[in-house]
C-alpha cells in the first residue's frame, strides 16, 4: 500500500461521532420522539441533540457534558459531510428590504453582490463549509436542545479583493450542516 494512502487515510480517521443510547439518527419524527421521552426521563435534551453528530475530535463538543450523561464516542473515518444553505437565507433575508435595518443588505452590496447573486452565494457557502468543516476549520458555538452551532469562517474575492467573515451552522446527525446565520460578523 503506497505511503501516502496510509498517511491521508489516518487523518480520515481523525473524526468521533457522539451517541446517546436509545436515539435513533433517523427518521427525524422518531429521532425526536425518542429525545422527547429522554427528556421525560431527566436525560438532557442538550446531550441527546449531538447524538449521531460527527466531529474532528480534536473540536468536538465536551463529552460527558455533566456528571450524569449518558453521551458515549466513538472514533470513525470521515464521515460524508452534507451542508445546506437555504437560498431563502440570500433572497429572503440577506438582500430582503423588510430586514434593511441589519444592515446585511448594504453591507452585501458594497461589496459588490446583489440578489442575483443569491443562488452562487449559496453554492459558494455550503462548498466552503464541507471543505472547512472536513478540514476542522471550525470553532464551536453554542450547544442548546437543538444542535450544536459552529462557526465557519467564509471567503469570497470580489475584483481580486478577499471579504472574509463568520457563518453560523447547525451540526446534525448523518453529517447533516445547516447554514443558520450567512453573517455572523467579523
Amino acid at each position: 500500500m503506497p505511503q501516502n494512502f496510509i498517511s491521508e487515510a489516518y487523518k480520515l480517521s481523525d473524526w468521533i461521532r457522539i451517541i446517546h443510547f436509545d436515539i435513533p439518527d433517523e427518521p427525524k419524527y422518531l429521532r425526536e420522539a425518542c429525545r422527547d421521552l429522554m427528556a421525560l426521563n431527566n436525560h438532557c435534551k442538550e446531550c441527546t441533540a449531538l447524538s449521531g453528530c460527527y466531529f474532528i475530535s480534536t473540536k468536538c463538543p465536551n463529552v460527558p457534558q455533566h456528571p450524569r450523561c449518558d453521551c458515549k464516542t466513538e472514533f470513525n473515518y470521515c464521515p460524508t459531510i452534507i451542508t445546506y444553505c437555504d437560498i431563502r437565507k440570500f433572497t429572503d433575508y440577506i438582500f430582503a428590504d423588510k430586514y434593511i435595518t441589519n444592515g446585511k443588505k448594504h453591507l452585501f452590496e458594497s461589496w459588490g453582490f446583489t440578489k442575483q447573486d443569491s443562488e452562487m452565494l449559496k453554492f459558494e457557502f455550503e462548498r466552503q463549509a464541507k471543505e472547512k468543516f472536513m478540514k476542522g476549520h471550525y470553532s464551536l458555538g453554542k450547544l442548546d436542545c437543538n444542535c450544536q452551532r459552529v462557526n465557519i469562517k467564509i471567503e469570497l474575492s470580489i475584483n481580486g479583493i478577499v471579504i472574509d467573515f463568520i457563518s453560523g451552522w447547525a451540526v446534525y446527525p448523518n453529517g447533516l450542516i445547516i447554514c443558520t446565520t450567512p453573517y455572523g460578523g467579523r
